[in-house]
């Protein structure tokens, strides 16, 4: 098994002031979060270098990720619920020398 961390999208809620005479109302915005998560390499079918290149993408990532860091695409065979495509946050060198 690999021990990596997968990036994740979720919401996060956050109190925005409108005015100075309306109450603050409750605001959700979308960002990434990591998770520690185990990889078997039985079922990894191939694995890519990954950048988030979009204004929100990058938007999304600045809270828990500096801009140093590197990303890879996994992508895992069988039928699971669980989508079958993966971002870890480890560079694509990293990931292969594990895997090799």
């Amino acid at each position: 098994m690999i021990k990596v961390r997968e990036v994740f999208e979720h919401s996060v809620k956050y109190k925005a002031d409108k005015d100075a005479y309306a109450p603050p109302q409750m605001r959700a915005r979308k960002t990434y979060g990591c998770r520690e998560c185990l990889l078997n390499p039985d079922y990894i079918v191939a694995a890519y270098p990954h950048s988030f290149e979009g204004s929100i993408d990058q938007e999304m990532l600045q809270d828990n990720f500096s801009d140093s860091e590197s990303f890879s695409r996994v992508i895992l065979d069988g039928n699971s619920f669980r989508s079958s495509e993966i971002i870890v946050d480890m560079s694509f060198e990293e990931l292969s020398d594990r895997l090799l």
